[in-house]
């Protein structure tokens, strides 16, 4: 008699143990969740949901045991599978495997997470992707205008027919039509150092107008599309983020982050990188394929809250998980440990509080 006492004591000591860490797993979990909502109500709501599911796994055991009258044995059955299936199934389990799950993998996540948005906010305070295309426009156009440039220095010193002829005039021609307005100088006389000294001139008429160009027209492209960026903001993100780098770095075994303000740092990293991708997108979908398939690319990733805050929320860790999002990770095992946790708790419940009455 003594050793059953002792025994169901033990019980009730073990299922307040195991209480105690599924409910803190539930509350932390709807806490990610919903942070301006008062704690308190969720451990009273999370307190009585377990033992209701308790009663639900005793309900199915007893409904089982034909040692003990129970009345309306199927009803019982029924009863305690919604019960488990409402108030476990669907809500502790979930919920526990969540907080187990983002203890173990958030660090990670944040870590990747911040040297990705920041990789790509120091590129926006470069000019992004656009500064590199127009960039490339101006090379490519300088390359041109000296290709050009290159075949009037070649007629002009033509052996065969050397001055200003008209193929000489016809490149400049072809000049004209890409930077406007060349003003023809005379060539003093047909020596090379006379052709030498017009060709230097004429180039130095040239550099003058492609720089004209490229400062007007590619300069103001680059500056209307980059309009709506606001740099110094782009440069205090990059410090803040900088910042949670180091702070991690240096305390690899501080277990604060992220904190509400390192997730609003990278939300609002995120939109500023969405809105970027528009930009792109609009200014460069229809000669830069491959450029805007990146950009449309990071507007799937950058697009609503950062990954770090997304594993906050319970209901959108297990849409990626059925997503196939966390292969690797361990998020399996965690389900194990969630359901292991209830089970022994349902177990000892049902041991201290289980029917002992026969027939």
């Amino acid at each position: 008699m003594k050793q059953n006492n002792f025994f169901r004591i033990f019980a009730f000591v073990a299922f307040l143990l195991l209480l105690g860490v599924s409910c803190w797993a539930t509350v932390e979990s709807l806490h990610l969740l919903l942070p301006s909502w008062p704690i308190i109500l969720f451990w009273a709501v999370t307190i009585i949901f377990f033992v209701v599911a308790s009663m639900g796994s005793t309900l199915i055991v007893n409904s089982f045991n034909q040692k003990i009258r129970v009345d309306n044995r199927g009803w019982a059955l029924i009863g305690g599978i919604i019960l488990i299936l409402a108030f476990w199934l669907c809500f502790s389990l979930p919920t526990n495997t969540h907080t187990f799950f983002y203890r173990a993998a958030v660090k990670d996540v944040l870590i990747r997470d911040l040297t990705e948005t920041k990789g790509k906010l120091q590129d926006l305070a470069n000019d992004g992707e656009a500064g590199k295309i127009i960039a490339q426009e101006k090379a490519d156009f300088q390359n041109k205008i000296d290709a050009i440039f290159s075949k009037f220095a070649a007629e002009i010193n033509n052996p065969g027919n050397p001055g200003w002829a008209d193929k000489a005039e016809a490149v400049i021609i072809e000049l004209e039509g890409e930077l406007g307005t060349i003003q023809r100088l005379k060539l003093k006389c047909n020596s090379f150092q006379c052709r030498q000294e017009l060709i230097q001139a004429m180039r130095k008429q040239v550099d003058n107008l492609m720089e004209s160009k490229l400062s007007t027209v590619y300069k103001t492209r680059l500056e209307n599309i980059n309009r709506g960026l606001d740099k110094p903001a782009i440069n205090k993100l990059i410090t803040q983020i900088q910042k949670v780098q180091d702070k991690i770095e240096n305390n690899p075994n501080n277990n604060d982050e992220p904190t509400v303000e390192t997730t609003n740092t990278l939300s609002q990293a995120y939109k500023i990188i969405e809105k970027y991708s528009d930009v792109l997108i609009s200014n460069f979908d229809r000669d830069y394929l491959a450029m805007t398939k990146i950009a449309k690319e990071d507007k799937k990733v950058y697009a609503g809250v950062s990954k770090t805050e997304r594993m906050r929320s319970v209901i959108d860790v297990w849409k990626d998980f059925f997503a196939g999002k966390y292969a690797g990770r361990g998020f399996v095992f965690w389900i194990m440990i969630a359901a292991l946790v209830d089970i022994a708790g349902f177990i000892f419940f049902g041991i201290v509080f289980a029917k002992r009455n026969n027939f």
